[in-house]
């Protein structure tokens, strides 16, 4: 694990003014990929799994799957698959031979190598929000997301000590035109962090002028060995890829880079209520499309994506925090590593419109069956209110706090020297206290800075402040302490260029 070195740390000799602000406001101590000791947890035996797979095959052979691209249907008529119109239909040995050479785990390459991370089999990264309208501002107001936001989501994303992915898209910034947010969004993800980013779906252009940009900053043949970036590609359920979706696939997809291969499942609604008839969908879905990426590029590394989320049989809207996508999740972890793929999929999310019990419930119940399910690479980490369309200032924060607890938990036991312990309990005796111990100062419980266990009366004196106010405030901390990791200039002024060359000719 490395540290940053904030202004706050620079400062640390200057008084005792700067000691208390080092102390306030110490520099992040940067977690590494989550290597889970804890899990999986396989719900079905083997006939089970065999289940849900023969229903999965059958979906792809038998009903097939709408590939809504010219090239895309043409790509899977040459490789052989039934093609009538825009329905693919998809032989089970066809398929599998496809998907037989997706890597099971693959580096993540960082800008900053000490940010690198691993994705597959027993590792586990945490990425930031995308895509939200609105924002829940440092003040708690809620309004359009704007392009500030997603800079200081990006830096807190920088300082966080579990953000491991700061994303591509944390919101939609409202006041960009739509051509020209990904050069924006790829830009500030490169420069304002060093860390591993995401890419652009936008459109066909959009994939290509990211892969174009992260060229620039790792090299075009680092890129073309090397995952520098993941896109998030949806799946339009029930069995509908689109032209735009697949067109970015492509992009990714030659250019070595992962996709997200994502369904987006509202069970009872676009899926089955049942958990395991709408995983049989929804992994014939991914499936479908990690298969037509190694149609254009064999070994590329792809993800099986899922989003999960119930309806409210009273109004029709997403429910998050409910069992039935929890036991899913668990379910698509257990047909992941039956086909030998890592998988995605979304969790710490809410339909609340404020950081309240609700959102602490649903957020808690979205995230443990992602990681006892053995979640490779999970998205929407932080932040998330009202159903995904708006993030939360306050409790990005106190999500990513509740990261390190979760990171703690799965890393599991760690060795202890029993022998000494021993000792200790034989030194201390019947009625005495172990506050004292070298043990137990250098083995302190996990504490969340931002929990507080104080008695009530010195709660009250300190303000009584909730946790929303703790977590706005702790957002300005973070952003009035950000510092811009280094980048070579060379680097800055090509990537700078390319934007401004790109701007104008979107601006035509």
């Amino acid at each position: 694990m490395t540290e940053l070195k904030t202004r706050a740390s620079r400062g640390a000799r200057g008084g005792r003014a700067a000691r208390v602000q080092a102390r306030t406001n110490p520099p992040p101590v940067y977690l590494p990929t989550l290597n889970r000791q804890v899990g999986p947890i396989d719900l079905l035996g083997p006939e089970g799994v065999e289940k849900i797979h023969n229903a999965a095959m059958t979906i792809l052979e038998t009903t097939g799957i709408e590939f809504r691209d010219p090239v895309a249907l043409a790509d899977w008529k040459r490789a052989g698959a039934d093609v009538q119109g825009e329905r693919v239909r998809i032989g089970r040995e066809m398929l599998m031979d496809l998907i037989s050479s997706v890597p099971s785990e693959w580096g993540y390459a960082a800008r900053n190598p000490e940010r690198s991370l691993r994705v597959g089999n027993r590792h586990s990264v945490f990425a930031n929000v995308y895509g939200a309208p609105f924002v829940y501002d440092l003040d708690g107001k809620r309004r359009p997301s704007m392009l500030e936001d997603a800079h200081n989501f990006f830096k807190m994303s920088q300082m966080s000590q579990s953000m491991m992915v700061p994303g591509i898209l944390p919101v939609e910034p409202q006041d960009v035109p739509v051509p020209q947010r990904h050069l924006e969004l790829v830009h500030a993800a490169l420069t304002l962090t060093d860390k591993p980013i995401k890419g652009s779906v936008l459109s066909e252009q959009a994939a290509r002028d990211t892969v174009d940009m992260v060229r620039i900053v790792f090299g075009e043949e680092f890129v073309d060995n090397n995952v520098v970036l993941a896109a998030l590609l949806n799946c339009n359920t029930p069995l509908v890829w689109d032209e735009t979706m697949l067109e970015s696939l492509r992009v990714y997809a030659a250019a070595n880079q992962p996709c997200l291969l994502s369904p987006f499942v509202l069970a009872g609604a676009s899926a089955p209520a049942s958990p395991q008839g709408g995983v049989a969908l929804l992994i014939a879905e991914s499936l479908a499309g990690m298969a037509y990426s190694q149609i254009i590029r064999r070994g590329a590394p792809m993800v099986l994506g899922v989003a999960i989320m119930g309806v409210s049989m009273k109004t029709g809207a997403p429910m998050m925090g409910s069992p039935e996508p929890g036991l899913m999740n668990l379910l698509v972890g257990q047909m992941a590593r039956f086909y030998d793929v890592p998988w995605r999929t979304c969790t710490m999310w809410t339909g609340s419109k404020s950081p309240d019990l609700q959102a602490g419930f649903d957020t808690a119940n979205t995230m443990w069956p992602v990681l006892l399910g053995g979640a490779n690479y999970i998205v929407h980490s932080a932040g998330f209110l009202e159903g995904a369309l708006g993030v939360s200032y306050a409790k990005w924060v106190q999500d990513t706090l509740q990261l390190e607890n979760f990171h703690r938990f799965f890393s599991g036991l760690h060795e202890e020297n029993l022998d000494a312990l021993l000792g200790d309990i034989e030194a201390i005796g019947p009625g005495g206290h172990f506050l004292g111990t070298d043990h137990t100062r250098e083995n302190p419980m996990h504490m969340n800075p931002l929990q507080n266990n104080d008695s009530f009366e010195q709660w009250e004196a300190e303000g009584a402040k909730t946790a929303e106010i703790t977590g706005q405030e702790a957002a300005r901390r973070m952003l009035e302490s950000y510092v811009q990791p280094p980048m070579p200039e060379d680097q800055r002024g090509a990537l700078n260029e390319f934007v401004a060359k790109k701007r104008a000719l979107y601006q035509a």
